[in-house]
């Protein structure tokens, strides 16, 4: 039932935490047997030479049960963490290897609530499946026990089981309901959270701080409610059953038995031990009922991530040895029913070594042909080819190793220089990061900070002037040693000088046939490129030149 991990290599673990679960559950049914021989033999009896052996047997039981718990919480360690690693592990691999057109389908609250909390539920899933495996052969010789004690005892106990059974059911039914509308508003409110912390700056530069804090506000109140309607019905189920067991069972059995005791029909050292199996009895059925009331939290979440892993992943069996070309191929696309097409009938191919600059009107369609060209949307019609193949073909990860993109919305994550850096190239030595940093003009910066590599520099690097973050992206991009660079409005935040000695460096690497793609509006980047495009709808090339 569980795609997401692989159940199969935790077989022989799961059979011995089984057998020390069971093998715990038979340590437990001998403190109330002692209780028995102590009160028959020592109380009942005044055979004192039984109380050595009484609490040698307590001592014995004592020690065993610490053993065995200590196993026990060790094949624990060995499997339910194991688990929940391999699953994020899992979720996280398939999100990198699915199309960013599927991904955006799901909301970033929605994966994150699937990477972090269904992953643990999946875990717990199985953890809860094999104790209701345990509890559910515990209830039957619990029960076997009882009525071998006194079976009119038994029998009384018995008789408000299928109520409580019932009850049980309809609240979980209720409770199911609640964890899925607290859930669906988790998703909202992360997702809430998410674009706030992404986009402050925007909302104290448009005042909206009192319009985002009633959305907030609004929201906790939403989640606090279903968070508390749903631990209402948890606590209903709980409140009952110990309403039921405690104060009705309890005090109607010890009545009756008393009165068994009278007409000699029980002994009082059996009533105090059938009392004490009683007692072990009712808390097998409240963990059922957890176990059981909690249920639908975990089955939710083990069907959510399913569906994640049932993802189709698209064969790509084509590699990139080498960038050479790619061309648009009367490509047309728009971003929903009823809005015009941005693009329409494109053709266009840039070739290998070629230096091109794209320039136009804003809303015209500069940075959607970009995102065509990285695959992070699809064409409505027509293709987009590199080397001649269809991009559809071609396996993304090779792709992505011969082409570096600088997008408009580039991030940069809450870690320090070193670790964003090392995005561009994970295995990069020292003395190749500094190499980018300085060909990215930011070495001196980096420098002048009391921690240099290692300064945390803020979600987004929102502890970075405009200039500094895209210089910081600027020699990411360089650590990948594409040889296709792609600039959307890359340069936007540099001055001029900074702008000139980064294009400089670029343009030299035309030599050993760099290919250069710049997205801009600045004059002095137009000048620089061999090639320009004047982009409309539909686009013309204007002019194209060389040795400039």
């Amino acid at each position: 039932m569980n795609g997401c991990i692989a159940i199969k290599s935790y077989r022989w673990k799961m059979i011995l935490y089984i057998v020390l679960r069971f093998l715990k559950e038979g340590l437990l049914l001998l403190p109330p047997y002692c209780y028995l021989l102590f009160l028959n033999q020592v109380i009942t009896y005044k055979r004192l030479e039984w109380l050595w052996a009484v609490m040698g047997l307590y001592a014995a039981v004592f020690a065993a049960k610490a053993f065995v718990s200590v196993l026990l919480k060790q094949v624990y360690n060995r499997i339910f963490p194991a688990m929940v690693l391999e699953a994020k592990g899992n979720v996280l691999e398939k999100y990198s290897k699915l199309d960013l057109k599927v991904l955006a389908g799901y909301t970033a609250g929605e994966l994150k609530e699937r990477l972090h909390k269904d992953t643990e539920n999946a875990a717990v899933y199985w953890e809860k499946k094999l104790e209701l495996w345990v509890a559910a052969v515990s209830v039957p010789i619990m029960t076997a026990i009882l009525l071998y004690l006194n079976w009119v005892l038994a029998v009384v106990s018995f008789l408000l089981l299928p109520l409580s059974f019932y009850i049980t059911r309809r609240i979980k039914a209720k409770s199911n309901v609640q964890y899925q509308r607290r859930r669906e508003i988790l998703g909202k409110y992360n997702d809430f959270m998410i674009h706030n912390m992404f986009f402050w700056k925007e909302v104290k530069t448009n005042c909206q701080e009192e319009r985002q804090q009633r959305q907030f506000e609004g929201l906790w109140k939403e989640l606090g409610d279903s968070f508390l309607k749903s631990h209402i019905f948890w606590f209903l189920n709980r409140t009952f059953l110990a309403f039921k067991d405690v104060f009705l069972t309890k005090m109607g059995l010890y009545l009756l038995g008393g009165i068994l005791v009278i007409y000699h029909m029980a002994t009082v050292p059996a009533l105090l031990a059938f009392m004490e199996y009683y007692g072990g009895f009712v808390n097998r059925l409240l963990q059922i009922s957890d176990i059981l009331i909690q249920r639908g939290e975990q089955e939710a979440s083990v069907k959510r991530l399913e569906e994640i892993m049932k993802l189709r992943i698209p064969e790509r069996p084509c590699g990139l040895e080498h960038f050479e070309s790619v061309e648009f191929r009367n490509v047309a696309f728009s971003y929903g029913e009823g809005q015009g097409n941005v693009l329409q009938a494109c053709n266009l191919k840039i070739n290998r070594g070629e230096t091109v600059a794209i320039r136009g009107e804003s809303g015209c369609g500069k940075s959607t042909l970009i995102k065509l060209m990285a695959g992070c949307i699809a064409p409505g019609r027509g293709e987009v080819l590199w080397n001649g193949v269809p991009m559809e073909q071609i396996a993304r990860q090779e792709l992505y190793a011969k082409a570096g993109f600088l997008m408009q919305d580039s991030t940069l994550f809450n870690l320090t220089i070193r670790e964003n850096l090392l995005f561009g190239r994970a295995d990069a030595g020292e003395e190749e990061l500094k190499a980018a940093c300085v060909r990215a003009n930011i070495m001196e910066f980096i420098q002048s900070l009391e921690k240099g590599f290692e300064t945390v520099i803020g979600e987004n690097g929102i502890k970075l002037s405009g200039g500094q973050k895209q210089r910081l992206l600027i020699a990411r991009l360089f650590m990948q040693n594409a040889e296709l660079i792609v600039f959307d409005e890359a340069t936007s935040a540099l001055d001029y000088q900074n702008e000139s000695e980064i294009l400089n460096l670029l343009l030299q690497e035309d030599a050993a046939g760099k290919t250069l793609i710049m997205v801009t509006h600045r004059g002095t980047s137009v000048a620089r490129c061999s090639r320009v495009i004047e982009w409309g709808a539909p686009f013309r090339e204007t002019f194209s030149k060389s040795g400039i």
